[in-house]
């Protein structure tokens, strides 16, 4: 239930973030397409996380968040649909409790994934410090260095944080 509160609190914010806007003109939907992907953090795939493509132009935010395998698909009306045709700020964030005792590696890659301490330090060493798994510059729109272009086509576009 945490979790779900987290997403909706992430949602709302980008979409606050982008101007309130929905996309709409006159209560017509943006065109949208297929985006898809896979996320990565230092090698595993990276569970659980939000993924945030923010507009650059007027096109409305997409949000899709992780599986267990990492893959997302973005939604910006129904689940799944995808996303309307522009340039985007991607953000990614994965936020644990604080009270987590989980290893902050082993949260990002799943439950029962064991890792070496040179992967801890990694973990350590990325800026994660307010219970964002992800660095700090994933998941600011101004300091993202993720930048995509939803292209009027089924999208596929993975996401390899190091």
């Amino acid at each position: 239930m945490t979790s779900t509160r987290l997403f909706l609190g992430l949602a709302l914010a980008c979409l606050t973030i982008a101007g309130c806007s929905d996309g709409t003109e006159g209560g017509k939907r943006a065109t949208v397409y297929k985006v898809t992907g896979k996320v990565t953090l230092l090698g595993g795939p990276l569970i659980g996380a939000t993924v945030a493509f923010g507009p650059k132009e007027t096109q409305p935010v997409a949000i899709g968040r992780t599986d267990d395998e990492g893959n997302y698909s973005l939604t910006t009306y129904e689940q799944g649909d995808g996303a309307a045709a522009g340039n985007y700020a991607v953000t990614v964030s994965r936020f644990v409790a604080a009270s987590s005792t989980a290893d902050p590696a082993s949260a990002a890659h799943g439950v029962n994934v064991k890792v070496s301490s040179s992967h801890n330090a990694t973990v350590a060493k990325s800026g994660v410090n307010d219970g964002n798994l992800v660095p700090a510059k994933y998941s600011d729109s101004a300091s993202t260095p993720l930048s995509f272009k939803v292209e009027e086509k089924d999208n596929v576009y993975n996401i390899d944080i190091k």
